[in-house]
């Protein structure tokens, strides 16, 4: 695992295998600035490193605004579908506004893409999981 990218938001790595995994780990709350900066720099790095699995790590994340989630449907799952993502998945937040929030923005985002998404408790099992050959 290389660490690719560190703010006081996100820390952002590479696990690289069969395919190349981008993991987002969260750490705490961020403002709709600081979210978007810093996600649109995890996709900047998926893209850059060609990813195949996203993993977000969002036990520390808090409430998401639903303008941020409209916003992360073009913004960001169209480009990660287009770069041919295979899969998402997501340590779900110990927040339960969060854990609901991203559920159901990927329950009607990901539909109609070539994503597939699973919900885990531990990033252990979360990076098994993404690091599956396809």
């Amino acid at each position: 695992m290389k660490q690719l990218y560190s703010s006081t938001h996100l820390n952002v790595y590479l696990h690289e295998g069969s395919h190349n995994t981008v993991e987002l780990q969260w750490l705490d709350f961020a403002n709709s600035d600081e979210l978007r900066r810093n996600i649109l720099e995890g996709l900047r790095l998926a893209q850059l490193h060609r990813a195949k699995s996203w993993l977000a790590d969002n036990r520390l994340l808090r409430a998401i605004r639903p303008k941020d989630f409209e916003w992360m449907g073009p913004a960001i799952i169209t480009p990660l579908d287009e770069l041919g993502l295979k899969r998402i998945a997501v340590v779900e937040s110990q927040d339960a506004i969060n854990r609901m929030g991203v559920t159901s923005f990927l329950a009607a985002v990901v539909p109609g893409t070539g994503i597939t998404t699973r919900y885990f408790t531990t990033p252990e099992e979360a990076r098994a999981w993404a690091a599956q050959p396809f």
